[in-house]
């Protein structure tokens, strides 16, 4: 370790109370400085702001230990002529000693263009993100993560225009973000590697039962993680495939306002306001009020959608050590939107007439769809020394909703011109408490560095749900003509009670520790866990009561090492677990399904460059799959099995200080190995083989258009089969995406934050659709066009 003492010019940091004052644990390789400089940027959170010219051909000896941020870069800058500076508690600045640098890092004295390396506070630039919450349930760098994990930024929210959790995933690569269409504004089935993803909120689980999904206006969200592969051994029952963690906006401890009104086609007028910062007349207290409303028609005939949301949360620090964020939130949606399936034969198959992409197979007087979302939780974390700290997070959450429908599962009578329909009513609540509590400890073992992590969550839901269908005790639904509609026909109230209505009540309990073991470049993560699972159902159709238990011991093992010129090969493997409700054929209750995933890849974070590629192999498997016995109708055994392989590319980065770039691709291969006859070597329903996407965003220079943001998009999503007997496809197709962006200080000093924007999605209107069966496809979004202005201060 390198030893230096400190000189005047090193020192400079002014004393004001900071977070650079707390100890952090750091590890940087010995090599050349550059890539030291930019390892202590992501591990301390602070900008650094430098000349390359500076760093060239200088090397360090690095760092291992614990230290505060001006501790750890005097250390990293001894012998090498350097000095730094702090000029605020994230941005550090370097020179040469005895000289100054201005804010852009830059020495005065010579004429070489400053190149400038930007890390903010939480690894994020523009939509380069480089650290990751949610893939190590550490704060870890992505190049130190042996695993598939996408962040979407919060820039790349606002510049796409995304305005739901699945919109914003358009552009990741392994997740089919929008299965269900137009739904997918309140429905949000996501699909990582081929199998349903769980959401989760903050690193703690969103519940998904039935159809009351919880879903965030993408005004309240920061940032989105991707975490592709099993991720049971941190987060318990998952599916193979991966999970969704959604990052709201938290309290800021500098002032901030936003305040917009958006507008565009169907009607739309949306507003909100986002405020945050030091509570006045306190150091040590912190708050953020974030609140949008929506009303809007849809691209669907008779169909409306109505939302308003408020997000409030503060934060106390009463010092360094200790912090506790309290959130909360409320979205009401009394029109939730489209819930309008047709059928396929019409829309991606030929049929007696097409139906159009605005057509509503259900009945304007009948139909209705609404929800109600509450939550309110808190995030406590305290550092007892250099060594540990403690975290716990706990959430309560409420949902609501409610659907009635006509138009559910319609199909052609003899004239190829009418639907069939029946009659639907869905409505049900859910109540859950989630708690993960944490213990960290940071130290060496000789030359080993540790960060291991010990923890024990629980989690709490219990679902009211109950299911009518029309048709079958009652008169059936009224046709309805594609040719000649008649809207606000008579419907009777279904009355038939199905099987699946009930009361179910899960508990899951779970013990798990982490190992992040550094021992110079090589970063090896070792993870095991145990859990217990408790599901009560009662019936409400005959008040039967089944309950079962399940337990499952899931682990992780991966090794990541990080070469100088920013390559970083690693290979990990990983299980998950998921308890399944019913019995086999000999009565005995149904064992968890199980995953088991290994992967290889090679990650990029080039020094000197804004930006972070990523590309991995992956073979992942899932077992005790139910499957159909002909021993008596409705039998199951469980030896299916289904196996997902493939590669994702993703690559997010500034081409030049002006232009960004986000690309992906996706080769996903997933099929039925061992199932029932009918689906055997057969692919699930609606998962394309192949996905691409590029998005590029450009800062017009001052002396073409100050102020001038261009942007452009394209997603190509491959074919699909349509049902699970593969007996048709889907077709692909290719959307393409536009904006632009305004900001109006360029050229009106006075106008300071205000900026105007305007974004055209599917810009050439590309009619296309989704299916999971021959009766149960989704439209997609037509072109969509938003107008929006903001005033920031």
């Amino acid at each position: 370790m390198a030893s230096a003492s400190f000189t005047p010019a090193e020192a400079q940091q002014p004393a004001a109370k900071s977070e650079r004052s707390a100890t952090l644990h750091y590890t940087i390789a010995a090599g050349p400085l550059g890539s030291a400089i930019i390892r202590f940027g992501d591990q301390a959170g602070v900008q650094v702001l430098y000349r390359a010219a500076l760093v060239e051909g200088k090397t360090t000896q690095g760092l291992s230990g614990s230290y505060t941020p001006a501790e750890a870069l005097s250390h990293l800058l001894s012998g090498t002529g350097l000095s730094f500076s702090f000029s605020n508690a994230n941005t550090v600045t370097l020179a040469p000693v005895g000289k100054s640098a201005d804010a852009s890092g830059t020495d005065p004295a010579t004429t070489l263009a400053p190149i400038t390396i930007t890390t903010a506070k939480d690894g994020t630039t523009g939509y380069v993100a480089t650290r990751s919450m949610g893939g190590m349930k550490t704060d870890t760098p992505l190049i130190e993560t042996p695993a598939s994990v996408s962040v979407v930024t919060r820039q790349q929210i606002t510049d796409q225009a995304a305005k739901s959790i699945s919109q914003a995933l358009r552009y990741t690569p392994g997740i089919v973000a929008e299965q269900r269409g137009v739904n997918e504004d309140s429905l949000e089935y996501l699909y990582s590697r081929g199998f349903q993803a769980n959401t989760y909120l903050d690193g703690l689980l969103i519940p998904f039962t039935g159809f009351n999904i919880t879903t965030r206006d993408a005004y309240l969200i920061d940032s989105i993680e991707s975490i592709r592969g099993p991720a049971s051994v941190l987060y318990g029952q998952t599916p193979p495939g991966g999970i969704v963690d959604v990052r709201t906006k938290q309290p800021l401890d500098t002032p901030y306002h936003d305040v917009f009104v958006e507008t565009g086609n169907h009607d739309r007028l949306q507003s909100g306001f986002d405020f945050g910062g030091p509570v006045a007349g306190t150091d040590d207290l912190y708050y953020r009020l974030v609140a949008t409303g929506l009303t809007t028609h849809t691209q669907t005939d008779f169909v409306d959608q109505k939302r308003f949301a408020i997000a409030p949360s503060f934060t106390l620090k009463p010092d360094e050590d200790t912090k506790l964020t309290v959130t909360a939130n409320y979205q009401r949606d009394p029109n939730a939107g489209a819930f309008n399936y047709v059928p396929a034969v019409g829309t991606v198959l030929p049929g007696v007439v097409s139906i159009p992409r605005s057509f509503n197979t259900g009945d304007p007087g009948y139909d209705s769809y609404s929800k109600t979302e509450a939550s309110i939780g808190y995030a406590f974390e305290h550092r007892f020394n250099d060594v540990w700290q403690v975290k716990q997070n706990f959430r309560y959450l409420y949902n609501d909703q409610n659907i009635r429908h006509v138009g559910d599962g319609s199909s052609y009578d003899s004239t190829g011109t009418e639907l069939n329909r029946v009659a639907y009513n869905n409505f049900g609540t859910v109540n859950a408490y989630t708690v993960d509590n944490q213990a960290i400890a940071t130290f060496d073992t000789g030359p080993l560095s540790h960060q291991a992590l010990f923890g024990f969550d629980y989690q709490y839901i219990q679902y009211n749900h109950h299911l009518y269908y029309g048709g079958i005790t009652d008169p059936a639904s009224p046709p309805l003509s594609i040719t000649d509609p008649e809207y606000y026909q008579p419907i009777p109230t279904p009355t038939f009670m199905l099987g699946t209505s009930n009361k179910t009540r899960t508990e899951q309990e779970g013990l798990y520790a982490q190992d992040q073991v550094k021992l110079g470049n090589a970063t090896l993560v070792g993870s095991l866990r145990q859990d217990w699972a408790q599901t009560n159902i009662v019936s409400y159709k005959d008040g039967s009561v089944t309950d079962q238990d399940a337990d499952a011991l899931t682990g992780r093992v991966g090794l990541i090492y990080n070469f100088e010129n920013g390559l970083a090969p690693y290979i990990s493997y990983s299980t998950s677990f998921q308890p399944q409700s019913g019995t086999t054929d000999t009565g005995a209750a149904l064992n968890p399904t199980k995953g088991k995933q290994i992967e290889v890849g090679l990650k990029y974070q080039p020094t000197g460059w804004d930006s972070y590629v990523t590309g991995s192999l992956f073979d992942l498997r899932q077992t005790n799959v139910t499957v159909s016995n002909s021993l008596y109708p409705g039998s199951v055994t469980q030896t299916g099995e289904i196996r997902s392989r493939g590669f994702e590319f993703e690559a997010h980065a500034f081409l030049t200080d002006d232009l960004q770039a986000i690309a992906s691709y996706t080769y996903n291969d997933v099929k039925n190995t061992r199932a029932t006859a009918s689906i055997q070597d057969n692919a699930p329903a609606g998962i394309p083989s192949n996905m691409a996407s590029l998005w590029l965003s450009y800062d017009m220079p001052d002396t073409m258009v100050p102020g001038l943001k261009v942007m452009g998009g394209t997603r190509f999503v491959g074919k699909s089969y349509g049902d699970p007997a593969n007996s048709f496809k889907v077709p692909s197709y290719t959307l393409f995406d536009a904006g632009i962006q305004y900001d109006f200080s360029k050229v009106m000093p006075s106008a300071k934050g205000l900026t105007a924007s305007l974004n055209v999605t599917n810009l050439f209107d590309k009619t296309y659709a989704t299916c999971t069966t021959l009766v149960y496809c989704t439209y997609g979004d037509g072109r969509s066009v938003f107008a929006s202005l903001h005033y920031t201060w």
